[in-house]
């Protein structure tokens, strides 16, 4: 996925507030929504996929996430807020890292109910 130049830039500045707007002038909704993901730090970093915390947890890997706005409005065409979160959040490294497969934990999730 390639960011817009701005938004790289100011992700590589470390300043909140040009990060922020280059996320909302050149991505608007979407990347505003990416920016409060990163700034609660609700982008997760498992050892086989990124998830980002959203109503539910979704799983972003490369250009995909399994939210509804990815899939059905978006139709895989454009990257989603957790995408650009993910994206972001590689960049500026604001993500949780947990030393688990998050499979193996959402089959631990799945087992308990």
């Amino acid at each position: 996925m390639h960011l817009p130049n701005e938004v790289v830039r100011a992700a590589k500045s470390g300043d909140e507030y040009e990060l922020y707007k280059a996320l909302l002038i050149n991505l608007g909704k979407r990347g505003e929504k990416a920016f409060d993901y990163i700034r609660e730090r609700r982008v997760k970093k498992y050892r086989d996929f990124f998830v980002v915390v959203g109503k539910e947890e979704y799983v972003v890997e490369e250009d995909s996430c399994t939210c509804p706005d990815f899939i059905v409005n978006l139709k895989g065409l454009k990257p989603c807020a957790h995408i650009l979160a993910v994206e972001i959040a590689k960049i500026t490294g604001n993500y949780d890292e947990i030393d688990a497969y998050y499979v193996d934990y959402a089959d631990d999730i799945l087992k308990r109910k």
